[in-house]
């Protein structure tokens, strides 16, 4: 196996002679193996910031501090905000177009020290400034596919590799200005956020939430698995303090409920024909009210509107009887039949299914356990 076919970690011994090699190779050993796990146990995207703000008044586009992931596991920092020139765009900008906003990773050499010599008095440079680049690409550029992904034995890519941050567009005439920022462009193509590459994942703390946003973001969604109540899956609005308000809950036995407002009264109502099954309230299921006394379900035969294929065949001269209008109380199916008999033929009669109006109440009980 050769030597360049395997990671090499440095090593030290007494009385070494430490070259600027040696001590590099240590800083690249720690950079390399991160950048490892960034590129292959993460998807690249945004970290954390980066986002466009359009100033309307100075027709300015601004980065917003914040971090990125490319897709060699490298990470690039935006330390403060950034305000984009408009003239850097790779195209002649058309207005009402949208362009895309890249990030590049890149290398820069730091100036010299003027402290530290080197040989023949030489000063040299002992920073590599790990920068970054915007640039503006023409429109449809997002579209593009990605690089191949880099060997698992590569090093951080020292650029090249765009991470998409949004979209801008332009006035279109000179001189040339920002007319509008946004994070996708209208046709669901927007910036990449930064995954996990994973195949299990586990919470010590009994309890694991996925969020679309950190809690305390307005409209944030999340689905929570919990230990708590004897294990439960939520989904509901994640709340700032990080809990999720429950708009669907399943506990461990597979009973699926949803959250309604306790000690309110929810009511569904409308038209049923036989063999339907019966609608409940917005937020009502099945298995948490069939069998109790919460339930509560009025049906009445529609005498009126019965079109064909309701109506017997042929139509001679014909008088519809009342059959039955029922609801099964452990399946909610709706039964609802009339009996249309012959007048020029007593013995002559069809039994044809007909149409109800139905209303169900749900009397959802009080938290306290009252009625």
């Amino acid at each position: 196996m050769s030597s360049t076919s395997v990671t090499r970690r440095p090593i030290f011994y007494e009385g070494q002679i430490l070259a600027s090699a040696d001590l590099t190779a240590t800083v690249d050993y720690a950079r390399q193996q991160m950048a490892r796990h960034e590129c292959f146990a993460h998807i690249p995207g945004i970290v954390n910031g980066c986002g466009l703000t359009f100033d309307p008044s100075s027709k300015s586009v601004t980065v917003a501090a914040g971090m990125v992931t490319d897709g060699t596991g490298r990470e690039i920092v935006v330390p403060s905000p950034f305000a984009l020139d408009p003239t850097t765009v790779l195209a002649t900008p058309q207005a009402n177009v949208w362009y895309p906003v890249f990030i590049v990773g890149v290398d820069q050499a730091a100036p010299p020290s003027s402290n530290l010599t080197g040989a023949c008095a030489a000063s040299q440079s002992t920073r590599t400034q790990e920068y970054y680049q915007f640039q503006i690409g023409p429109a449809g550029a997002e579209l593009a596919s990605a690089p191949p992904p880099p060997a698992v034995t590569s090093v951080p890519g020292s650029g090249g590799w765009q991470v998409l941050l949004g979209f801008v567009q332009f006035t279109g005439s000179s001189p040339e200005a920002f007319t509008q920022a946004a994070a996708t462009n209208g046709s669901g193509v927007g910036p990449q956020y930064v995954g996990v590459n994973a195949a299990e994942v586990e919470s010590p703390s009994g309890s694991l939430l996925l969020s679309t946003h950190p809690p305390g973001y307005t409209g944030a969604m999340g689905v929570q698995i919990t230990e708590a109540n004897g294990g439960q899956l939520v989904f509901g609005q994640v709340q700032p303090n990080g809990t999720v308000t429950p708009s669907i809950l399943i506990n461990s036995a597979g009973i699926l409920q949803s959250a309604v407002t306790p000690g309110s009264v929810q009511v569904q109502s409308g038209i049923a024909c036989d063999g339907m099954t019966l609608p409940l309230p917005l937020g009502i299921v099945a298995g948490n009210v069939i069998g109790s006394n919460t339930l509560h379900i009025h049906v009445s035969l529609r005498m009126s509107d019965m079109q064909p294929p309701l109506l017997p065949q042929p139509p001679p001269q014909w008088i519809m009887v009342p059959s039955e209008c029922w609801v099964d109380p452990s399946s909610l199916q709706v039964h609802c039949r009339v009996r249309w008999i012959d007048l020029s033929n007593a013995n002559s009669s069809q039994t044809l299914p007909a149409l109800c109006d139905y209303t169900v109440i749900v009397a959802v009980p009080a938290s306290g356990g009252g009625s």
